[in-house]
């Protein structure tokens, strides 16, 4: 394993990493052992050890980079400024979120600094954080004067409505946004409602949802 590791990096280092301008392979979102590639303007999502249409082959990736095999060249690429046919300024924040297996869409981030998992909601007008996850957070919910009925799996409650000092997913930080605070233990993840979403600009690409940050 460590001789065919060496023996890659040394393939690497002899071939194109998809810097120049022309490569006809580009990162459009990185993760985990899976990426979505654009080639020859075509957007394909592969697992690694998938080939495209087009005959590109996934070697590996990851967060930061993707190595990717086209017509007997390597590349290794990190995520392109291109999304969508669009350029975008290269300081704009942009995260791309891959669905998970059931097909949602999972992120980690945090509230007010605290760490914590959320599930993307667009059927959810706010953000729903549990009671539980509030007070972990340190959040003064109960002393909210604006309340606002919400249904659970145990029948209807009255949530507590808050302003969250920050909201951070990926490199995009909001401020100031509106969540509901509901009794119990549920959601068990942080719901990323429209006051959040709202805040960003959000699109889909070959099942990918990416999310940038509005100026």
């Amino acid at each position: 394993m460590k001789g065919h590791r060496v023996a890659w990096l040394m393939v690497l280092a002899a071939c194109s990493f998809g810097a120049r301008a022309n490569a006809p392979v580009e990162a459009v979102g990185l993760f985990k052992d899976r990426a979505m590639i654009r080639v020859l303007g075509h957007e394909r999502y592969l697992l690694v050890g998938q080939t495209s249409p087009e005959g590109a082959t996934l070697v590996e990736s990851d967060a930061q980079h993707a190595v990717v095999r086209y017509k007997d060249e390597t590349y290794r690429l990190t995520l392109t400024d291109r999304v969508g046919g669009t350029f975008q300024a290269p300081n704009q924040a942009m995260i791309s979120i891959a669905p998970d297996a059931i097909g949602q869409y999972r992120i980690q981030g945090t509230i007010n600094g605290y760490s914590t998992d959320f599930l993307v909601d667009t059927g959810a007008s706010l953000v729903a954080i549990s009671e539980r996850e509030a007070k972990q957070i340190g959040i003064a919910y109960a002393n909210s004067p604006e309340r606002a009925p919400v249904v659970t799996a145990q029948g209807q409650a009255n949530s507590y409505i808050v302003d969250l000092e920050t909201l951070t997913v990926g490199g995009i930080q909001t401020h100031h946004v509106r969540a509901a605070v509901i009794p119990g233990d549920y959601p068990v993840e942080v719901l990323l409602g429209m006051s959040f979403l709202h805040k960003v600009k959000m699109e889909q690409t070959a099942g990918v949802m990416v999310l940038k940050q509005l100026y």
